[in-house]
């Protein structure tokens, strides 16, 4: 049903606009929060930390809102249309900052409801994630003509894909592993998670061809997408934490266990096929020519399953009593729309010269996929409650023309 793609897509370009989970605090450490989780964060970052806090969430309190590319930025957006023109060395500029391709990330997660007793949680969320590439060879055609004969294109460097689910997730931690006195404690942790999926969108297959000689200009492009709604699926964490020395900790997960989504309810494969032989460019002036031959059709897809690739993460943080820092590395084990096999840093710190006001910086030096981050963040702490807001920055120090991308988060957390 064309009604699947069109609620993938929008899914997908709506992502910027909704209001490890990175549903709050850890967008303002720019993701170094693995051994930060407590309560019912700890569910979805390292259970081993769920131990002696009672903590509640409510609905869509607790709020991570994330998206970038990883070349464009409004400023050089800006400096191109007031010169109304792109000169040779905005052209060098432009694809240099690609990298070989244009990515965009998009991603909200947000609490559904959450509480945790002592050593056990038990929680809900909602998770939108999108991706898109495009090669870099469209923007060079684009740009330069067809200085070459011959240019393909494949699912590799041009695809598009999105994933929305909800989780039901249980964990249990604060468990003591059986060891020498003289080794410190390391405490264990587990959770699962039942996921209902709501809509899958990827690009089951795409090859273009562009072909320039003698005979004239010809083209070829194959798209298949492949749209689904209605899944089960199931995912498992495993945790370890201890203080090795005293005030450093450190710790580790693995996520992902067993990850995937089995899709039954709606399944949907859209075709669409485009091309066109041998025009000149004196044919493209002619509007009653017929030059491009369009197809598209759909037909009903088998029953799939969206894997999701396991994903390490590592962490250490050291408390003094004002301030702390972390440093945290995550890698996964394999692509898709929610991990990468690039692996990826980041760093955190919380200043707390009072109690009540914690203030929250963290840093991304960026990779391959995506550019550098900056996170900033603002607490209001009680016996009670929570509060924090925070902001990060892709590509630039602060929020600005320059920015690559934005992040934005509410964290509310009642204690009990």
């Amino acid at each position: 049903m064309g009604r699947l793609l069109i609620l993938g897509l929008i899914l997908l370009l709506t992502l910027p606009l909704v209001a490890g989970n990175s549903a709050g605090l850890p967008i303002f450490f720019a993701d170094s929060y693995m051994l930060r989780a407590r309560g019912v964060e700890a569910n979805y970052w390292n259970p081993a930390l769920l131990n002696r806090m009672g903590e509640l969430w409510l609905p869509a309190l607790n709020t991570g809102i994330s998206f970038n590319n990883n070349a464009l930025d409004l400023k050089y957006y800006n400096h191109i249309m007031d010169n109304k023109e792109i000169t040779e060395s905005d052209k060098e500029e432009l694809l240099n900052r690609m990298g070989g391709r244009l990515r965009f990330n998009a991603k909200v997660e947000s609490s559904i409801v959450g509480f945790c007793m002592g050593d056990a949680a038990l929680s809900s969320s909602l998770h939108l994630f999108g991706k898109a590439k495009l090669s870099q060879r469209y923007l060079d055609l684009l740009l330069y003509g067809n200085e070459e004969e011959h240019y393909e294109f494949s699912k590799k460097d041009t695809n598009v894909e999105s994933l929305g689910y909800i989780d039901l997730t249980v964990g249990m931690g604060d468990i003591r592993l059986p060891l020498p006195e003289s080794i410190p404690d390391i405490r264990f942790g587990w959770s699962g998670s039942l996921l209902f999926g709501v809509e899958e969108l990827d690009t089951a297959h795409y090859s273009g061809i562009f072909t320039s000689n003698y005979d004239g200009l010809s083209l070829k492009q194959d798209v298949t997408l492949r749209a689904s709604a209605g899944g089960l699926g199931f995912k498992g964490m495993i945790g370890l934490a201890s203080e090795p020395i005293q005030n450093l900790h450190a710790g580790i997960t693995l996520d992902n266990i067993l990850g995937g989504i089995r899709w039954g309810l709606m399944r949907e494969s859209l075709h669409y096929s485009i091309s066109a032989e041998n025009v000149y460019i004196l044919d493209l002036d002619d509007d009653d020519n017929d030059l491009f031959e369009v197809d598209e059709w759909e037909e009903q897809a088998d029953p799939f399953t969206t894997k999701l690739p396991m994903e390490m993460r590592m962490g250490l943080l050291y408390r003094l009593k004002l301030v702390d820092f972390s440093i945290d590395y995550v890698q996964g084990f394999g692509d898709s729309v929610v991990t990468s096999k690039v692996g990826r840093v980041s760093f955190g710190s919380e200043f707390s010269p009072l109690y009540t006001l914690p203030i929250y910086f963290g840093f991304s030096p960026g990779n391959s996929d995506g550019p550098y981050q900056v996170a900033f963040g603002l607490g209001l702490r009680t016996r009670v409650i929570a509060l924090g807001l925070g902001v990060q920055s892709f590509g630039s120090l602060f929020p600005s023309s320059k920015s690559k991308g934005i992040a934005t988060a509410l964290s509310l957390r009642i204690k009990y």
